[in-house]
């Protein structure tokens, strides 16, 4: 195989962590080493940032039960693994749009949809929170629709790099810098800050490796 060689940026990384920035993400059957991670504070405050892997082999298939499992603001499924404070990101194969306070969250048939945080009830049901401390502190999103039994939930597992790492102002951090990382055909590196147009990030990859 071709070993290719690229530099990922990104100006203005998200500081919403259900919408956050994907840096990279390895296409269907390659694999690729990050060589370097760094990301730089060019606001004016000290800023945080937090790396995430969202694997691709960590994926299951969950389906909700009931219409009722939707409306009483609990997802039920056959089964889960999360913590609470895990990082998932769901998807809506039904027809019926689900909302949190009457705002879309998760538009019927989709499939590029916010992250949510879980909210860990019992082995077959969580709830959705919009951030990890939401998520810690117990803070559920009021989820409101109806749901068929046949709409399936497609949860994926996030891991962190870091999170919350510090940025003074002016100063960069290298996220990933000599130990390298590899990355799975599918896999994405998502990222996200403290605030809104203040962090910028560059990736060195090598992709396409055997």
């Amino acid at each position: 195989m071709a070993n290719n060689f690229y530099n990922k940026t990104t100006r203005n990384v998200s500081a919403d962590q259900s919408l956050p920035t994907y840096l990279y993400s390895v296409p269907t059957s390659k694999k690729t080493i990050v060589i370097e991670l760094d990301v730089s504070n060019r606001s004016s405050a000290s800023q945080t940032i937090s790396v995430l892997i969202d694997d691709f082999t960590a994926k299951g298939t969950n389906k909700a039960s009931t219409a009722a499992s939707i409306s009483t603001n609990t997802i039920v499924t056959a089964t889960h693994s999360f913590a609470t404070g895990d990082r998932i990101r769901l998807t809506n194969s039904g027809t019926t749009t689900i909302l949190n306070g009457g705002v879309a969250i998760l538009t019927a048939g989709s499939n590029t949809d916010p992250v949510f945080y879980a909210i860990v009830v019992n082995a077959t049901s969580f709830k959705l929170a919009s951030s990890h401390s939401n998520a810690t502190a117990g803070t559920a999103l009021v989820v409101t629709g109806t749901s068929a039994a046949a709409d399936v939930w497609n949860s994926l597992g996030f891991t962190y790099i870091v999170r919350d790492a510090p940025l003074p102002i002016g100063g960069a951090l290298k996220v990933i810098a000599g130990q390298k990382l590899v990355m799975d055909a599918t896999d994405s590196m998502i990222i996200h800050a403290s605030s809104a147009s203040s962090v910028d990030a560059i990736a060195s990859i090598l992709e396409d490796v055997s």
